[in-house]
């Protein structure tokens, strides 16, 4: 019998939990800085003439002008990476085979190290308790991988902004986890950092939902928060039950 098969024959409200991964299970910044320095280094010591041009305005004006032309590429965030780094190094003198090649190699020591990630006290921990109880799934508009992490066992199903063509906060990847689960929105509580991707995107489609604040960030000024606010992981579990 399935976790979720379980979990539905209960007579609890909440009977699937979904998770935001960046900034939610672990804190974000400083692993993807380091993740941005050695792939730049990489690219910078191969093509000295990348110095001033990767981690600039120059790039971010890049991504924008793809995503422009290309809107869904802001869902795939892997493929754009590498489209990024693959015409600014055209741009700046490298052939286009070569760009291609160095810029998927770039990538790869990008994302080995945007996955060296520390978790939050309590979370591996709690997702397996609460794992005992609710189907549990991911929700992220990112790129980490819950197998490359060693945590998919710990969940029931993983969603990204790839997958559904859409980011949170719309609706597709909520509308998407209820499908997954065969649940209704009001049975379902997504927890996450962010108050507009996660809380509002939430609300939005009928989820219950907890604001996760490890990082003890504000809410957005002049709004109020009507959710409960979580910072310590061992909260959860009975944050979640009072639903």
């Amino acid at each position: 019998m399935t976790r979720a098969t379980r979990t539905q024959r209960n007579n609890m409200t909440i009977k699937a939990v979904t998770f935001d991964l960046d900034d939610t299970l672990w804190p974000l910044y400083d692993v993807i800085m380091q993740s941005h320095k050695l792939s730049n280094d990489w690219l910078i010591n191969k093509y000295p003439q990348m110095e001033g041009i990767l981690f600039t305005e120059q790039e971010r004006e890049m991504w924008q002008r793809l995503v422009k032309a290309e809107p869904s590429l802001g869902n795939r965030l892997s493929e754009l990476r590498v489209k990024v780094i693959t015409t600014l190094l055209v741009e700046n003198g490298v052939p286009e085979e070569d760009a291609v090649i160095n810029s998927s190699k770039a990538f790869d020591i990008f994302l080995e190290e945007r996955h060296k990630v520390t978790y939050f006290d309590g979370v591996l921990e709690v997702l397996e308790d609460l794992g005992k109880e609710y189907s549990l799934g991911v929700l992220t508009n990112g790129n980490a991988s819950i197998e490359t992490l060693g945590i998919d066992h710990l969940f029931d199903f993983y969603l990204n902004a790839e997958i559904v063509n859409d980011s949170k906060p719309g609706a597709k990847m909520f509308e998407q986890a209820m499908v997954e689960t065969s649940l209704k929105p009001s049975e379902i509580c997504h927890i996450g950092d962010h108050p507009i991707n996660d809380v509002e995107g939430a609300l939005n489609v009928g989820f219950k939902a907890i604001w996760l604040n490890a990082l003890e960030n504000s809410w957005p000024e002049g709004q109020e928060c009507h959710v409960p606010e979580v910072k310590n992981w061992y909260e959860l579990k009975d944050v979640i039950k009072n639903l």
